[in-house]
């Protein structure tokens, strides 16, 4: 079966018939070959062996060092950043606050002090240090515009680096991502690192996915303690409730949206608030509510300037802390309608430098008095008051 059809007679090799030509399919017909190598065997997806894909380093799960190494530990040189311990190079500090309230300029404000030795929002730099911020929010526009304001004649080539919004956002559980920024951080050798906003990092709010994500952002740091850059994360404030009392001091750590995990992972949490709710009020506070290496330190209240925060040296901070929800009721009614009477259509700020004038109050106070008697002072709509007696 299947056999050769015998050549004609007198015909060459070359002049055989295409069924001679033909590959056998006779199972008798092959040569024995070599039995094939069988395929390696599959590997369980597990952290190790993702991290063997992609090149990432066998972590090392339970380093042990005896009291006599503690004790003759010696950080670098530029282990402290910035003021008693607020900024040290491989921990973690929190920047949070509620929207619009600056965190993006402040963070921005932090990596200009790093490279020009400035205080920062009143505390000291004590080693110059270059920046990377990863931020996925603000474009070139809003940039050109906090910079130019912020460091008008400053050259922070070689001191500061922005990422853009980068086309796959912050994916720092993509390995891509993660070798990029390793690369990144290992060329450039930034002091900081600034994540803003952490909610572009974490895949979720709960704990394994903040925990992941804060694994997956220490998994780019260095292994060499000199070479560890400090890492600020930018965070909201949760939703704020109707509960007429201010928390502050540390009560303020617990306002930390998302997760407990954010909050307890950090060495030092920063709170940036707003002075009041008017929009029109440029004034801050700023609230260490964290540091586990050092004093927290008294709140201080800034002006935010676009790019820049000046001190606020005449902000009734007692007033602030202790504001129970009726801020501005503490001053003389007599005292508000005396600056204000024969208020006709004038702006807010106007309206406030007549209570600074009279020294019926400080600036921020003024804010909030201005919405704490719509009976007497009164908007017409076009953004002007009208004092009106008596509510008449």
């Amino acid at each position: 079966m299947n056999a050769k059809k015998p050549a004609l007679a007198g015909a060459s090799s070359s002049n055989e018939s295409i069924e001679s030509r033909l590959p056998e399919t006779s199972p008798t017909a092959h040569p024995v070959q070599a039995e094939a190598s069988p395929p390696p065997e599959a590997k369980a997806i597990t952290p190790e062996t993702l991290r063997e894909s992609t090149g990432e380093k066998k972590r090392e799960w339970l380093p042990l060092w005896k009291p006599s190494q503690f004790k003759n530990f010696n950080p670098p040189k530029d282990f402290i950043l910035m003021g008693d311990c607020h900024l040290t190079r491989g921990d973690l500090t929190v920047l949070g606050g509620w929207p619009g309230v600056g965190k993006s300029r402040a963070a921005l404000a932090l990596a200009i002090a790093g490279a020009n030795g400035k205080p920062w929002l009143g505390h000291p730099v004590h080693a110059n240090f270059r920046s990377l911020i990863l931020q996925c929010e603000n474009g070139p526009f809003r940039l050109k515009s906090e910079l130019s304001e912020a460091m008008p004649e400053g050259d922070l080539d070689e001191w500061l680096r922005i990422t853009p919004p980068p086309p796959y956002g912050l994916a720092f559980q993509e390995a891509g991502f993660r070798s990029a920024l390793s690369e990144v951080i290992r060329d450039w050798k930034p002091g900081l690192v600034i994540i803003d906003p952490w909610n572009r990092a974490a895949d979720g709010d709960k704990q394994a996915d903040y925990r992941g994500a804060l694994d997956a952002v220490f998994a780019c740091m260095p292994e060499q303690a000199e070479e560890k850059p400090a890492v600020l994360i930018v965070h909201h404030m949760r939703k704020k409730s109707n509960d007429a009392v201010r928390k502050h001091g540390r009560d303020l750590l617990h306002e930390l949206a998302g997760s407990y995990q954010i909050g307890s992972a950090a060495r030092c949490v920063f709170a940036l608030e707003p002075a009041s709710p008017d929009v029109t009020d440029p004034a801050v506070v700023l609230t260490c509510c964290k540091n586990n290496n050092g004093h927290e330190g008294e709140p201080s209240a800034w002006y935010r300037q676009g790019g820049r925060f000046d001190p606020n040296p005449g902000f009734d901070m007692a007033a602030f802390l202790n504001g129970d929800g009726s801020e501005g009721r503490g001053v003389a009614f007599a005292a508000v309608a005396s600056a204000l009477q024969g208020m006709a259509g004038e702006t807010k700020s106007q309206a406030v430098k007549r209570l600074t004038d009279a020294n019926v109050c400080r600036r921020t106070k003024a804010f909030q008095i201005l919405s704490q008697y719509p009976e007497n002072i009164v908007d017409d709509g076009d953004g002007k008051l009208w004092w009106k007696e008596n509510g008449a």
